[in-house]
């Protein structure tokens, strides 16, 4: 047993003195050291990623989101990590909400609270493409003169445009919206705007970009036009304009695409140059009653298209044009088509100059003339001209008309023998527009105004029924042409 436990002894103390000694060892053995630089690394699972012996490269962290900053290594919203009304954000999934706090850019203003040029700054700090919206709860309005620099689109929440509660007002002298050329597009849905003191801006102003209005209203009272927008690609949908100015209220030029569109107009409601094939639908312009009896009624025009190419085709169905003295007037371009065209209350419907023009079931009511071309070529099929007193259909020297199934009823009061085709000069009848300051019908007593006027329903032409006081009944109906010697 002493031997067995002296064996132990040694053996212990020969184990302890290799451990000791094993550190210098290994540190002057060359084998030791390759032996370290070959060993797997520690870790290996967790950080592969090495590249030189076990060194760790670490990967970079990817930079937050715009309006988001890093706080404990996370991405939250706002410069400590605070999102006003909805709690926390993180930018992989992109929410927020908040007041802007920190650099952070809210994409919903609330006009009732919103301060000057809000809106703008924000849209300058949006991405291109974003989508701003604007709501009002308890009724106020954004005041400002936005300045669009990229694409956009502005759409209003839990709003709806009214005569007196605008979402968007611009102020004095100064358009509503400006946007720059250049911009890619232009989105508004929903919002109603406002310039009560124009002066002489323009309340909606671009040059060379595409905007789109959708479900939109905008009021304007200055010298210039409530949409003034050039070299664009235009689209308007339900979308309705009220203007009192001597220009045009809406004025485009452009490739031009409208459906259910209204507009009422002082003096002229509007003016188009189109560049490219363009096509209208279900237009109303209306005369408000501010000025009638003036001489501005005098030179009022509904609809007007001037400068057009000789390599497009302007499309026209539905157009309802009441109260102006110059209804349709068509100047220029390779060829308009009017479809099922409505003209009433006014000196001459339709004007032709320099122009081809189509026009197939009309209902023109005019004083002086029904169709009136002074230059270029008409075509007209099927169209009831109604209480005219000098001429339902109309050449002069330059004109020429193809004309078939026509039927022409004059006042009963008016001349006995109506002039067609060309003319000396004399007038059989005094034409009333030489006495503006008498109405002409009852329907002018009753216009409303620009302060009182507002879209009754949808955009559409109405029906000519108060035309049947001044045609026979028989007539409207669809009844033959009078006998020959009966007066037309």
């Amino acid at each position: 047993m002493r031997r067995l436990g002296s064996f132990l002894a040694l053996w212990a103390v020969l184990i302890l003195g290799l451990a000791s000694a094993a550190p210098d060892s290994a540190a002057a053995s060359p084998d030791a050291k390759v032996d370290q630089q070959i060993r797997p690394c520690f870790g290996l699972l967790l950080q592969p990623n090495l590249s030189q012996g076990c060194k760790v490269n670490y990967a970079k962290r990817r930079p937050c989101a715009r309006g988001y900053y890093r706080v404990r290594g996370r991405c939250v919203v706002g410069r400590y990590g605070y999102n006003y009304g909805y709690g926390y954000g993180y930018s992989d999934q992109g929410y927020g909400g908040g007041y802007g706090y920190g650099g952070y850019v809210s994409r919903e203003i609330n006009c009732d609270y919103a301060y000057p040029g809000q809106v703008s700054a924000t849209i300058a700090r949006l991405y291109d493409g974003d989508t701003l919206t604007l709501t009002s709860t308890n009724g106020g309005a954004c005041v400002e003169s936005l300045n669009i620099t990229k694409a956009v689109t502005i759409v209003a929440r839990n709003y709806s445009p009214s005569r007196n509660r605008p979402i968007l007002i611009a102020p004095p002298d100064q358009p509503c919206i400006r946007i720059a050329s250049g911009v890619q597009y232009v989105v508004l849905q929903g919002l109603g705007i406002e310039a009560g003191r124009a002066g002489s801006a323009s309340c909606i102003v671009g040059r060379a970009t595409e905007i789109a209005l959708q479900n939109v209203t905008v009021r304007y009272d200055g010298d210039a036009s409530a949409f003034d927008v050039g070299d664009s690609r235009i689209e308007l949908a339900s979308a309705v304009f009220i203007g009192r100015t001597r220009s045009a209220v809406v004025k485009a030029t452009g490739t031009i695409m409208a459906s259910d569109v209204e507009i009422a107009a002082t003096a002229i409601g509007g003016a188009f140059e189109t560049s490219n094939d363009s096509r209208l639908k279900d237009i109303r312009i209306v005369r408000l009653g501010d000025w009638t009896g003036s001489s501005r009624t005098r030179n009022s025009a509904g609809f007007v298209i001037s400068g057009m190419n000789r390599q497009q085709l302007v499309s026209l169905d539905g157009l309802y044009v009441d109260g102006f003295s110059r209804g349709i007037y068509i100047g220029g371009g390779d060829e308009t088509v009017l479809i099922r065209p409505v003209v009433r209350d006014s000196d001459w419907a339709v004007t032709v100059e320099n122009a081809n023009l189509r026009i197939n079931d009309g209902e023109l009511e005019a004083v002086d003339v029904g169709l009136y071309v002074a230059s270029g070529i008409a075509y007209a099929g099927n169209n009831k001209i109604v209480g005219v007193m000098r001429s339902g259909i109309y050449a002069d020297a330059g004109g020429q008309i193809r004309a078939v199934d026509n039927r022409i009823y004059a006042r009963p009061e008016g001349c006995k023998a109506l002039v067609s085709g060309f003319f000396d000069g004399e007038l059989t009848c005094r034409p009333w527009f030489e006495a503006p300051e008498l109405y002409r019908t009852p329907r002018d007593r009753a216009r409303l105004d620009y302060d009182a006027y507002w879209p009754a329903g949808p955009v559409g032409p109405a029906p000519l029924a108060a035309s049947a006081a001044l045609a026979p009944p028989a007539a409207l109906a669809g009844a033959p042409p009078p006998p020959p010697g009966a007066p037309r």
